[in-house]
């Protein structure tokens, strides 16, 4: 798989980011004088602009090599939206996306730390750990921190699942945001995130969110789509580069993502 790289931080990229998505309406018009329009799907572009400072030699280079790999703007590679939640359905846990353990039950409509209503109860009837997870297309490899509420009507534990990595946390009546953080030493091409609730335990959840970064940012819901995506290209043919000094460069770039039905 070829991705966009991180840097040496953990982190995608550098502030300020600046993100826009630009949307297609079809227009046609009736010999009656009547315009219809239609909303486009397949013709929306997402573009980003990425501004790097004080890069060292070998974050560059991790740089050049993607360019190189995808040959300018010709290939694609794998883009994690830095300002995104790479989770789908945040706050569907009832949605395909979810992969959950046959003896796992769900209820929705519970209150939620938010005010509103978009919680899930999740209660394991089984004798063993039971798992619900969702899998990501992209490298295992990259620092992830996934973060989601949760809260039980007493004290119980919680496991949160990144990859292979199961980090147990401690829940109690009120609502907290868990997260679980770093890098994994893995080859796989796709990366899992959720939860794991022990034997006879009981929690409400809320706010999934997995991000390509060492730490949590502010909770951004979802729906259908996540933001992996895995037909990302430069814009252009040649990168900005500038060199200060012995391991300090500088780069702009700009990423662009065409979608497709």
């Amino acid at each position: 798989m070829i991705y966009f790289p991180q840097l040496s931080s953990g982190a995608t990229s550098q502030f300020p980011v600046r993100k826009r998505r630009v949307a297609r309406t079809v227009v046609n018009q009736s010999c009656e004088n009547y315009n219809i329009k239609l909303a486009d799907p397949a013709g929306g572009v997402t573009e980003w602009h990425l501004a790097f400072e004080d890069l060292s030699d070998q974050e560059l280079a991790a740089l050049e090599v993607l360019f190189q790999a995808s040959e300018g703007r010709l290939g694609a590679f794998t883009f994690l939206d830095p300002t995104a939640n790479l989770l789908a359905w945040s706050e569907q846990q009832d949605e395909p996306a979810w992969q959950k353990d046959p003896l796992l039950s769900l209820t929705g409509n519970v209150p939620d730390p938010l005010g509103g209503n978009g919680a899930f109860q999740i209660v394991n009837s089984a004798g063993a750990t039971q798992f619900m997870q969702q899998v990501i297309d992209a490298p295992a490899s990259l620092n992830y921190c996934l973060s989601v509420y949760a809260r039980s009507d007493r004290s119980t534990r919680l496991w949160l699942v990144r990859g292979a990595e199961t980090d147990a946390r401690q829940i109690g009546t009120q609502w907290t945001r868990l997260t679980s953080g770093g890098e994994l030493q893995s080859s796989a091409e796709t990366i899992s995130f959720g939860i794991a609730l022990d034997p006879g335990s009981t929690v409400d959840v809320f706010g999934f969110q997995a991000e390509a970064q060492i730490g949590a940012s502010l909770y951004k819901k979802t729906a259908d789509k996540g933001g992996v995506y895995p037909n990302a290209r430069f814009r252009d043919d040649a990168l900005t580069i500038t060199t200060l000094g012995p391991n300090r460069h500088s780069c702009e770039l700009d990423i662009v993502n065409v979608e497709h039905l």
